[in-house]
């Protein structure tokens, strides 16, 4: 907020306050939606269960009618799962940054999941437009015996717009807690092209002369499979199976300090191939945390 003469002036529009508060518990057999608040632009409706491996796992979509975040624009976004439910939470479509003039956008999100219970949390990419700003903050809390597997894919914004890597920032943070104790992983990372080239080897690497479309490696993934000891380095080893140079996207794994679970990340040409690459990793812990298929969902 600046002031001229006394008088406050805003530094750019207000934004909107968007809200999703979901808890899910276990009941008669199945996960449900037992409490639900939410304030616009974030939207979200009743839990849908299309996933024949696992018929009890409760399927939300958060929604934004908007089109994505705008300048001055907050989101927080709270999942709580309990014992024994099972849930996977995703966007209805990718969550575009739009061009801003001064300000930022926040978004922060916060997932807890209990004793023996589940969580996917898998939004669609982000897509920052020219000169967007965005500030995110991620805290996840996972107790014995649950797991959770999270997705964060950031695409370098409209490319054949002409608009790779013409966003202002991008700033993120990440920490991991078990049994609400202190953080066992953190990781935070700020992407600012007019000051340092995303391109570069310390931050996404040089070009590489091979991709399809001349590009380089533009788009990235981070992906985390939070379990126990056991689980994490049973589903390492799998993981490290088919995590070699490919075309189009590259990847890496790693166990989290104390065998907390693991990380991976994928570096790649496009989008797609990112994705790719990212819904491999949930589709290979999947079956080795609950044992069942990747289902074949359609959001278009």
């Amino acid at each position: 907020m600046l002031s001229v003469k006394g008088q406050p002036v805003s530094n750019g529009p207000p934004g909107q306050h968007g809200l999703a508060e979901l808890v899910l518990e276990q009941r008669a057999g199945r996960t449900r939606l037992t409490r639900l608040r939410t304030r616009p632009p974030l939207l979200v409706q009743q839990a849908l269960y299309p996933d024949d491996g696992a018929p009890d796992m409760a399927h939300v979509f958060l929604a934004n009618p908007t089109g994505g975040l705008l300048e001055n624009d907050r989101q927080d976004i709270s999942v709580t799962v309990g014992p024994g439910a099972r849930a996977h939470v995703t966007t209805q479509s990718a969550t575009k940054i739009h061009t801003m003039a001064h300000g930022q956008a926040d978004q922060r999100v916060a997932l807890s999941v209990g004793r023996d219970g589940y969580l996917e949390y898998l939004p669609d990419p982000l897509i920052p437009f020219r000169n967007a700003k965005l500030v995110q903050s991620t805290t996840i809390t996972v107790e014995p015996g649950a797991a959770l597997v999270y997705g964060d894919v950031i695409t370098p914004g409209r490319v054949a717009g002409g608009e790779a890597f013409g966003y202002r920032r991008i700033s993120s943070r990440l920490a991991v807690f078990r049994q609400q104790q202190h953080a066992v992983y953190r990781e935070a990372f700020d992407l600012d092209p007019a000051n340092r080239d995303p391109m570069s080897m310390a931050v996404l690497g040089s070009p590489d002369p091979s991709a399809t479309n001349g590009s380089g490696w533009h788009t990235f993934a981070s992906i985390f499979v939070l379990c126990d000891a056991g689980l994490a380095r049973a589903v390492l080893d799998l993981v490290r199976e088919w995590c070699v140079p490919g075309v189009g996207a590259h990847a890496g794994a790693s166990l989290l300090p104390d065998g907390n679970g693991l990380g991976v990340k994928v570096i790649g040409a496009d989008r797609a191939s990112v994705q790719m690459a990212a819904t491999r990793v949930w589709s290979v812990a999947r079956r080795q945390l609950i044992g069942a298929p990747q289902p074949d969902l359609r959001k278009y």
